[in-house]
């Protein structure tokens, strides 16, 4: 496992804001509690920093 630390530059809003449609796809889809690694919120997270290129 490779552990790192960055910041990044976007705002607090917008994590929530992604985190929230990755939640309610999820729920469409019907995925189940607990079966994904990340939380919509850690996904949201992750996806932005790649579209970040950081």
């Amino acid at each position: 496992m490779i552990a790192h630390r960055a910041t990044l530059d976007v705002s607090r809003a917008l994590i929530h804001y992604v985190a929230r449609l990755l939640h309610d796809e999820r729920r469409r889809l019907g995925t189940p509690k607990g079966s994904r690694a990340l939380t919509p919120f850690w996904q949201a997270v992750l996806v932005l920093r790649w579209f970040r290129g950081e």
